[in-house]
């Protein structure tokens, strides 16, 4: 494959799927925790021969701090790319006021995406088609084996981003409703230039005759059903919990506590309610106040 310098910036914040097979508390790979710092290309890891068409990257192993990536072609570990991703935790610990998870994510980065789609159906076809996905399953001993599917996009700054939050979140937290896993990555999907604030979901949503339902999203078990729409949603009320004050930080704060023992602590709605007495208009007042970054927009 030819060497790739740069193609690692994603540019559009489009929120992607994620899958819980089962879901578990912290440490999913039983693998010593790699050294921190940037690998150079040189220094990549052969681990395997290049498969079929069908098979997972494996010819190189790059290690960084949290994951490990695994593809089948040169890439340029000095591209910003990586040092965005390697601050990630940090920030989401920050942001949510939580422990740091010391386990290793498994990131399978396919060369195109027709290579990416075929593994993806020949191995998970119950699955929705999306851009990239997150997958927790279980192993002896307790750890849950956390990966990543995605493919060379356009995107995929973005996708990483969002996808490594799953991961980061399903490494702290005993298990995460699926509405709030997916505003959380949302939040988390775009660099932390952008303040939390997703430019394109903030502009369809005011625009829009947008009328927000927590209480429905809450209902949610499947991936299948978030869409657009949901993922917008998901994101606002997550922007809203952590900016508008904080009395409705301290709710998601809270929740997120509770979380890290207890799989069911039952729906967020009613909690927010104790603060916000309408909640769905606040969620709205607030939307329109919300500026864009100016180098942003």
């Amino acid at each position: 494959m030819p060497f790739l310098p740069l193609p690692l910036r994603g540019l559009l914040p489009i929120g992607p799927g994620m899958l819980g097979l089962v879901l578990a508390g912290c440490g999913s790979l039983q693998l010593d925790r790699p050294p921190a710092g940037v690998r150079a290309v040189a220094d990549a890891v052969p681990i395997a021969q290049a498969g079929t068409p069908i098979v997972a990257p494996g010819k190189f192993a790059t290690r960084r701090e949290y994951y490990v990536l695994y593809h089948d072609f040169e890439i340029d570990t000095h591209d910003p790319l990586f040092t965005e991703l390697d601050a990630l935790p940090d920030q989401v610990a920050r942001a949510l006021n939580l422990p740091p998870c010391d386990g290793v994510v498994q990131v399978f980065l396919f060369d195109t995406q027709e290579r990416y789609e075929r593994f993806m159906h020949k191995k998970y076809p119950e699955l929705p088609k999306r851009r990239a996905y997150f997958l927790s399953q279980p192993r002896a001993g307790g750890y849950d084996e956390l990966k990543i599917y995605t493919w060379m996009g356009d995107h995929l700054t973005t996708d990483l981003r969002h996808e490594l939050t799953h991961a980061i979140l399903r490494g702290t937290l005993k298990d995460v409703p699926l509405w709030l896993d997916e505003g959380l990555a949302g939040y988390f999907e775009l660099p932390p230039t952008h303040a939390g604030v997703n430019p394109s979901h903030l502009e369809t949503l005011v625009r829009a005759s947008f009328r927000p339902n927590l209480a429905r999203l809450e209902k949610f078990n499947q991936v299948a059903q978030m869409e657009k729409p949901e993922y917008r949603e998901a994101w606002a009320w997550v922007y809203f919990m952590l900016h508008s004050g904080p009395a409705t930080q301290k709710v998601l704060h809270d929740y997120l506590q509770a979380l890290r023992t207890n799989p069911n602590p039952g729906p967020l709605w009613p909690r927010l309610r104790d603060v916000v007495p309408d909640p769905d208009q606040a969620l709205m007042d607030f939307l329109a106040t919300v500026e864009v970054p100016p180098h942003k927009r």
